[in-house]
């Protein structure tokens, strides 16, 4: 079994409640979206090479392998990293379930935890994973990023994950619009008001900006009315220049 990563790499999780982590990157190719605000599109097309990095924070320095990747490499290429916790990103790695599956039958019994960053709307590959997984960091994807309506996939993705420990993101640029952000509370809190939520001011690309503080703190204000915990926090690792 097989799959295309766009990279690897040990850096420190910027995002989150795992913020400031070491973690292991296995970054996989290939999304079922196209977010305004996409800051990994290299990830979004089948690549013909993974980039592999060996230094922890330096994603600038790489050796490119051939995609796609098989379990045996992947394994021999995480034992290399000090960390322990593993973050499947992307693009959308639940796009690669099977393949998931199976490296975490291989890597659990290691002591290896998996961090699943998602977009948070392949409820049922999700299932299939639910048992390999430690923790879910999903995307809450609003309409005025993505052009779609997918409230309903969010609600089921919500319901799938079930007492999984998981954690929300909202990216927030000047594009949102307060109705959207309600709706997105509404979901959350129907399926669970102690999930944490975290807004995300975007972190500027492409002409997408983040809006004035003053916003985010009113939206922070608007959503703990009916969520227990929400929090703003910026991509750290843009911050300190880590790649």
């Amino acid at each position: 079994m097989k799959a295309r990563l766009a990279e690897i790499m040990e850096s420190v999780q910027g995002e989150g409640l795992l913020v400031g982590s070491r973690q292991i990157f296995l970054r996989f190719s290939g999304c079922n979206l196209r977010c305004s605000y996409c800051d990994t599109a290299n990830s979004i097309e089948a690549l013909p090479y993974c980039r592999v990095s060996h230094i922890t924070g330096r994603g600038d320095l790489y050796q490119n392998v051939p995609n796609p990747l098989s379990i045996d490499q992947i394994v021999k290429l995480v034992s290399n990293y000090s960390s322990r916790w593993i973050s499947l990103t992307g693009g959308e790695p639940l796009i690669w379930a099977d393949f998931i599956i199976e490296l975490g039958k291989r890597l659990r019994p290691q002591s290896y935890k998996f961090l699943l960053e998602t977009n948070g709307i392949l409820y049922e590959q999700l299932s299939l994973c639910l048992p390999f997984v430690n923790m879910i960091s999903m995307d809450f994807k609003l309409p005025s990023a993505t052009g779609e309506d997918n409230w309903s996939k969010h609600h089921q993705f919500l319901v799938r994950a079930g007492n999984k420990p998981i954690h929300i993101k909202i990216v927030v640029d000047t594009e949102v619009k307060e109705v959207e952000i309600k709706e997105a509370v509404k979901i959350i809190a129907a399926v669970n008001p102690n999930i944490p939520l975290i807004l995300q001011p975007v972190t500027p690309i492409g002409g997408i900006a983040p809006p004035d503080m003053e916003l985010i703190l009113n939206l922070q204000k608007m959503c703990l009315k009916d969520i227990q915990d929400v929090r703003i926090i910026p991509q750290l690792h843009k911050y300190i220049g880590l790649i």
